[in-house]
């Protein structure tokens, strides 16, 4: 099976949780000036970066300490987990590092 597969399927058998943990999460920063259109991009952004981790994590094998380092430590994204997938084995990824 090959990276992107175990990636999909890890997300598979976690989306419920995801979503709900990325549902509270944005609902807990919910005020009466939020809008709509405001949470929904916050709750799709927090699905996103929660999955991410995930599959860094249980897929790729990542430290909680490497996931950290990506990105100068604002969070995995997507892309980057794509980019790692793409190009696995390959140690001299680069990504930035602070």
């Amino acid at each position: 099976m090959s990276l992107d597969e175990n990636a999909i399927n890890a997300i598979n058998d976690y989306f419920p949780s995801i979503a709900q943990i990325a549902l509270d999460h944005t609902y807990e920063v919910v005020t009466e000036d939020t809008t709509f259109a405001e949470f929904m991009e916050s709750l799709i952004y927090r699905i996103n970066q929660y999955s991410a981790e995930h599959v860094a994590t249980e897929v790729l094998a990542f430290s909680s300490k490497k996931i950290e380092s990506i990105n100068n430590g604002t969070g995995i994204t997507v892309d980057d987990v794509q980019g790692f997938i793409d190009n696995a084995g390959d140690e001299e990824e680069e990504y930035d590092e602070e």
